[in-house]
């Protein structure tokens, strides 16, 4: 099929999809910009100390329920370790809400089923998890960057962020939530488009057993291949779930998938970019390694277990 044959077929593919997902899309998103203007930081850093193993689970299931991103998740994240979190419970946070949040989770329901809103959740829960017990190991000559911030009044900002740790003054509640609501639209809106197009381009012009060469398999190399795609995009978490679909529906196993909803919000550039701000080059790059290396792990086990 040449270039001019499949353009029609790939705008029809798009358009059809953009139907079915745009309406829901607003949806979360406005229910997200709800909870994100009511829920406060005072009440979330309640969970971010202790030695309980308890709290760390209550910590990674509330980062899994923040209705941000990882633009959004790592200002919060750092904010909350100046307020006396310390490493790990902030990790914990931090990743399992930059791989799932509540409106991912009903885009998640409309796009592949509820089971799917299960697994992502508990699956992004355990990521959490790992990432915050490992960094006490791996990270610990870390704290002296973290410490610096922890001194003084700065936020790690990255571009199109729609997170802002300023309380809004002299405006009422409804203007809050709008202003959060427009600012979550101009963060997903872009990747979610970019995100549609690869769909349908995958759609038309990929074979499907291309696919499963590459991530069919329920082996360890599928799951790794997936956790590193999203590594040239910056995919919101929620906005890979169009490609992911697709590629389900082309050939893609259960654990590769998994894999790559659950990696590809984190590992990327400008995530490595912004998470640099905060812990320095080196650690970054160490905790964007442990997080492919246990969303593969993840993706290997849940395609071993279904």
């Amino acid at each position: 099929m040449n270039g001019a044959q499949a353009l029609p077929s790939i705008l029809r593919v798009f358009g059809d999809s953009a139907l079915d997902i745009v309406p829901l899309f607003l949806l979360a998103i406005f229910v997200g910009a709800l909870i994100e203007e009511f829920v406060s930081e005072s009440f979330i850093a309640r969970f971010m100390t202790g030695r309980n193993p308890g709290t760390m689970l209550l910590g990674s299931v509330v980062g899994a329920l923040i209705p941000l991103c990882t633009c959004g998740m790592v200002p919060l994240a750092v904010a909350l370790r100046r307020r006396g979190g310390d490493l790990k419970h902030t990790f914990s946070f931090l990743t399992a809400g930059a791989a799932v949040s509540i409106p991912v989770l009903l885009l998640t329901w409309k796009l592949l089923g509820l089971s799917w809103v299960g697994i992502r959740l508990l699956a992004s829960v355990v990521l959490g998890l790992l990432a915050g017990y490992a960094t006490v190991f791996v990270l610990r000559g870390v704290p002296g960057r973290s410490a610096t911030l922890a001194g003084r009044d700065e936020v790690v900002e990255m571009p199109g962020a729609a997170f802002d740790l300023t309380p809004l003054r002299g405006s009422s509640r409804f203007r809050a939530v709008w202003r959060r609501f427009l600012g979550q639209i101009r963060e997903y809106a872009p990747w979610v488009l970019v995100s549609l197009a690869l769909a349908a381009v995958v759609d038309v012009l990929v074979p499907g057993h291309w696919i499963h060469i590459l991530y069919g398999q329920r082996t360890t190399v599928g799951s790794l291949l997936a956790s590193v795609s999203g590594i040239p995009f910056y995919f919101c978490s929620g906005a890979e779930l169009p490609l992911v679909k697709e590629l389900l529906a082309k050939g893609m196993g259960f654990g590769p998938a998994t894999a790559m909803m659950l990696a590809v919000p984190i590992v990327n550039l400008p995530t490595f970019g912004v998470v640099a701000k905060w812990l320095g080059p080196r650690p970054a790059l160490v905790y964007l390694v442990m997080i492919v290396a246990f969303t593969t792990l993840l993706g290997t086990v849940a395609g071993l277990l279904v």
